[in-house]
């Protein structure tokens, strides 16, 4: 092999070390990007999921104050009627009253006329 050939077989020999160091490089430069674009891509899943956490922990708040206060509104008019019943009894228990003792009435209210009149005597001028 003369030299000419040595020369051309070196450079052959270098060029090939320089197109393997080029495709090194590249291969270098595809996976820093490939490592980049799945940063980013879990960063914004990561995003994604903690929107959606929030927005279903903001609904379930929501659905629960719904509930808790359609509970006090059910529950207030359960306690109106029943205060409604309540007093109705007990009107219908006074009146009961009243007309059983009807004439002691009478005279208790004039007893208690006398008595105040005639310990504080008459405002009829």
């Amino acid at each position: 092999m003369c030299i000419r050939d040595r020369y051309y077989a070196c450079w052959e020999v270098i060029g090939v070390a320089k197109n393997i160091a080029d495709e090194i490089t590249e291969a270098e430069a595809k996976a820093k990007q490939m490592v980049q674009d799945a940063r980013t891509e879990g960063a914004r899943i990561l995003a994604q999921a903690k929107s959606q956490s929030e927005d279903q922990v903001k609904a379930a708040k929501q659905n629960y104050h719904r509930s808790f206060r359609e509970a006090v509104v059910r529950l207030e008019a359960e306690a109106e009627s029943e205060a409604k019943k309540i007093v109705e009894k007990g009107r219908s228990e006074a009146e009961k009253f009243a007309r059983a003792h009807e004439g002691n009435i009478s005279k208790a209210a004039g007893w208690v006329a006398e008595e105040v009149t005639g310990r504080y005597g008459s405002n009829k001028g």
